[in-house]
C-alpha cells in the first residue's frame, strides 16, 4: 500500500468513525427524554455501547496503520 492509499483509508476509518458518533449522539440525546419506558432506554443504552466498540476497533486500525507508516515504529 502506498502513501496516497493509506492516507485515504485512514481517512475513510474517520469518516466511518464521525457517523458512527453521529450516531451515538443521536440515540444519547433521544435517552435524555423522562417518561421513556425502560426496555427502550436498556436498548438504547445497548446500541450506544456497540456502537461504542465499534468506534474503539476503528480508531485503533487507524492508529495501527499510521504508526506502521511511522520511521520510529
Amino acid at each position: 500500500m502506498d502513501e496516497e492509499e493509506r492516507a485515504d483509508l485512514v481517512a475513510r476509518l474517520f469518516v466511518l468513525m464521525t457517523c458512527k458518533l453521529e450516531d451515538a449522539a443521536g440515540d444519547a440525546v433521544d435517552g435524555q427524554g423522562k417518561g421513556r419506558e425502560a426496555a427502550e432506554q436498556v436498548a438504547r443504552a445497548e446500541r450506544i455501547e456497540l456502537i461504542a466498540r465499534d468506534i474503539g476497533l476503528l480508531a485503533e486500525a487507524a492508529a495501527a496503520i499510521l504508526r506502521g507508516q511511522s520511521p520510529d515504529a
